[in-house]
């Protein structure tokens, strides 16, 4: 079988360091859609004029995927990993040849989240699916509830091509690609980094008691700051993973300062994290520069109006 480098790898650690370091650096939120069942990847399998297999399919389950990924499994099973299918396609008369990987994730959010978190804002876009995007050899993409991952090898000028020819084979076969998370549209437009997504599904920095968050990232002159929502299952949840947060940080040299409805916390790298509760919606601003704090508040302002319209 071809070996191909192990990117992912990287970026799955690159991911999480961040996400382990930068207070509410990104989040999850609650799941939507059916519940997780049993699919039979094989048909989504694409048939592309000129290509044929050249290696038998293989299938990977939750227990054998680290036979496949290694350390970049455990991400993926964070996200309700289901099953993987992967494949070689060797263009006839030519070495051109298409690794196929489909994830399948359960359901739409799933996908998203673990797509949102290998994604970088500046990386070309594609056409494909809910998302995507297309980075030299490598195309990606979410549809329904499979992130699509596609790496073509000596593809010379015809890369591009090649990976677009699968990808829309592929996305044909998915009948339902799913919905943007309605969640997205609650933050304000003015200054939104495009493609900055994030949905973390739980743990969010190293707290196994905050879960189901999404966040986006904003930007000013040269300057940038992360906010977030995260979604409890009922309003006392929330306020109980909201005093919990409180109260961890309550020992420490900088701890959260009430300031009217919401908490306000300057740490020690200059960056202001401020938090409130709306109902169930724990939301707030992160690696806010102190220089951007009054700025700032317009943006949590109406964070707090548009959640408190949501109903």
């Amino acid at each position: 079988m071809i070996k191909r480098f192990d990117w992912r790898l990287f970026y799955i650690f690159v991911f999480l360091s961040i996400a382990g370091v930068l207070i509410f650096g990104g989040l999850g939120l609650a799941q939507s859609g059916s519940e997780a069942q049993t699919k039979d990847l094989n048909l989504l399998l694409p048939e592309v004029q000129g290509w044929k297999l050249a290696e038998a399919v293989e299938i990977y389950k939750p227990e054998t995927l680290f036979e496949y990924i290694d350390g970049a499994a455990e991400a993926y099973l964070g996200y309700d990993f289901q099953q993987l299918l992967v494949s070689t396609f060797q263009k006839e008369g030519t070495e051109s040849s298409i690794i196929l990987e489909i994830y399948d994730m359960g359901i739409p959010l799933n996908a998203f989240g673990i797509f949102s978190s290998e994604r970088y804002p500046d990386i070309p876009e594609v056409p494909f699916g809910l998302a995507g995007y297309l980075e030299g050899e490598v195309l990606n993409f979410i549809s329904g509830p499979y992130y699509v991952k596609l790496l073509c090898y000596n593809g010379e000028a015809s890369t591009a091509d090649y990976l677009k020819e699968f990808a829309e084979a592929v996305d044909k076969k998915v009948k339902e690609k799913g919905n943007w998370p309605a969640v997205f549209k609650m933050f304000p437009s003015g200054g939104l980094i495009k493609n900055s997504e994030k949905y973390i599904k739980k743990n969010f920095m190293g707290f196994d008691f905050l879960a189901n968050g999404y966040a986006v990232s904003y930007r000013s002159g040269q300057d940038e700051y992360d906010a977030f929502i995260i979604e409890a299952g009922a309003e006392g949840e929330a306020q109980s993973w909201l005093q919990k947060l409180l109260d961890f940080y309550a020992g420490e040299k900088i701890p959260f300062v009430a300031e009217g409805n919401r908490y306000r916390q300057e740490n020690k790298y200059g960056q202001v994290i401020l938090i409130g509760q709306v109902r169930n919606y724990l939301f707030g601003l992160s690696r806010l520069p102190v220089a951007l704090a009054d700025q700032a508040l317009t943006t949590f302002s109406q964070l707090k109006v548009n959640l408190e319209a949501a109903r």
